[in-house]
């Protein structure tokens, strides 16, 4: 019987099913950490639908594929264990990750919903973030500071995006 069942619908299966099992935590403590390392977006139930998706999809995998990123959307994917704060912990590596800090400093992308699951000891978050205006009193977008060029030489900006990100 069960050969007869496309491979998607057994994938979705299992990763409702691991939905049902893992517990998806409310995203206010990861999308309070991103603002505060970043700068505060407009939270978006939509967005927030999406990532809580996301996380059961990556979790449901235990892989961290951007195969699944919705059109017309960003995201920043991690998962991490043995932290005493796994969010910090993983906000902390995006801030260090060129791609992730790319997208996530990013001042056009004024939404975003996030959702963090946890199965077992092992936590797996997801940020979407989409194009808007960000909220009236957000600051801008803190600078990165820049090495200085080598004498006699040129260094140009990192503009690679990580690889598969499309701009919406």
């Amino acid at each position: 019987m069960l050969s007869r069942v496309p491979a998607r619908y057994l994938f979705l299966g299992l990763a409702l099913l691991l939905a049902a099992v893992a517990p998806v935590r409310a995203d206010t403590g990861l999308t309070n950490t991103v603002a505060a390392a970043y700068f505060p977006r407009n939270a978006d139930s939509g967005l927030h639908a999406i990532a809580h998706e996301r996380v059961a999809e990556i979790a449901a995998c235990q892989c961290l594929s951007h195969d699944g990123r919705r059109d017309g959307t960003a995201e920043v994917l991690a998962w991490n264990r043995g932290m005493s704060d796994p969010v910090s912990a993983v906000v902390a590596n995006w801030q260090s990750s060129s791609g992730h800090h790319a997208i996530l400093s990013k001042t056009t992308y004024g939404r975003i919903g996030c959702a963090e699951a946890v199965t077992g000891d092992t936590h797996w978050f997801a940020c979407v973030l989409a194009t808007g205006p960000l909220p009236a009193a957000a600051p801008p977008a803190a600078k990165v500071p820049q090495p200085a060029p080598p004498t006699g030489g040129m260094l140009l900006p990192d503009t690679a995006m990580p690889r598969g990100f499309a701009e919406p």
